[in-house]
Formats: C-alpha cells, sequence, structure tokens
C-alpha cells in the first residue's frame, strides 16, 4: 500500500506546484502586440498603437493608442497627460470622427476604464513626427494625477485586432 501512496502523493505535489496561468497572464508585460504596465495603483492593460492594413503610419497623419486603465487603489485618479517623441501631440477622441480634446480620463477607485475601441473615446497620437512601421516600439509617457507617470514602450500593431476589456468582480 505504501508504494502506491508515493505515486499519488507525487501527483498531487505536482499538480499544486504549478503556477496560477491567469495570474501569469496578467502579470506579463508583453501580450501579443500589446503591453501590459503599472504605475501606482494604476495597471495600463492590452496598450498598443494602432497600424493600418500596410503595416505603416505616415509622418504628418495620426493613429490611435489603446489601453483599458484598471485602478486597483482605494483613491480615485486621472489620467492626465500623455505623450511620446514620435508626436505632437496626444488628445482623446470620441469616435473617429469626434473633436480633439485634451487627455483628461478619471480612473475610478477600484474601476476599469476601458480606451479600447476607435468608434469610442481613445487616445490619439496626433502629426506622427516620423513614418512609424508595425513591430515597432514606441515609447510613450502616461501621466496620472496621484499614481505618478510611467513611460512605456508600445507595440505598434494591431489593426483590427479584436480586443477584450478586464472583467472586475466586486464583493460586498
Amino acid at each position: 500500500m505504501a508504494t502506491g501512496l508515493v505515486p499519488a502523493a507525487l501527483v498531487v505535489a505536482a499538480c499544486t506546484s504549478q503556477p496560477d496561468s491567469t495570474q501569469a497572464r496578467i502579470d506579463n508585460p508583453a501580450r501579443g502586440n500589446s503591453v501590459n504596465a503599472q504605475v501606482g495603483s494604476i495597471r495600463l492593460l492590452a496598450t498598443r498603437i494602432d497600424a493600418p492594413e500596410e503595416r505603416k503610419v505616415l509622418a504628418a497623419t495620426s493613429t490611435g493608442l489603446f489601453t483599458t486603465l484598471a485602478n486597483d487603489g482605494a483613491q480615485d485618479d486621472r489620467l492626465v497627460a500623455v505623450s511620446t517623441s514620435y508626436a505632437t501631440r496626444a488628445v482623446l477622441r470620441d469616435g473617429t470622427d469626434g473633436a480633439e480634446r485634451p487627455v483628461d480620463v478619471p480612473v475610478p477607485a477600484h474601476g476599469v476604464v476601458s480606451l479600447q475601441y476607435p468608434g469610442h473615446t481613445h487616445i490619439e497620437l496626433v502629426d506622427l513626427k516620423v513614418d512609424v512601421r508595425a513591430g515597432r516600439l514606441l515609447p510613450v509617457q502616461f501621466r496620472f494625477a496621484k499614481a505618478g507617470t510611467a513611460t512605456v514602450n508600445v507595440f505598434v500593431d494591431g489593426f483590427g485586432l479584436p480586443t477584450v476589456s478586464p472583467v472586475t468582480s466586486r464583493t460586498s
């Protein structure tokens, strides 16, 4: 009977020592053609810059920068600025033809804000200074009122790819 228990104990030990695959996906900063980052209690998820079908964004044009903001903290925060040396400015845009407005995005405590879809509110990099090809990484700086500033190397790619915003569960 003792010889039968040893293999069973090894199987149970192997199962319990494996890493949590869901947490590993959350913690992994590079995910396909997007990147995750964190500054303070704010997580930037599935952050990417779109490249058109020809996989090149031309200088003097604009392109979308997409991300999801998750606030794991107990205090509200705000995304107050986005910048990169590769564009003249970054703005918020509502839809593909919506008016430009300054970056100012409230991120509620324990909340999630999706800036993932061109048809809705998203960040746009305006007046690119150089041609940008898919597959590159561009440094982009995200500044939050409370969490601080993070510079993230963002993948250029992702045009037309489906994205999923994280689902949060609240327990009361």
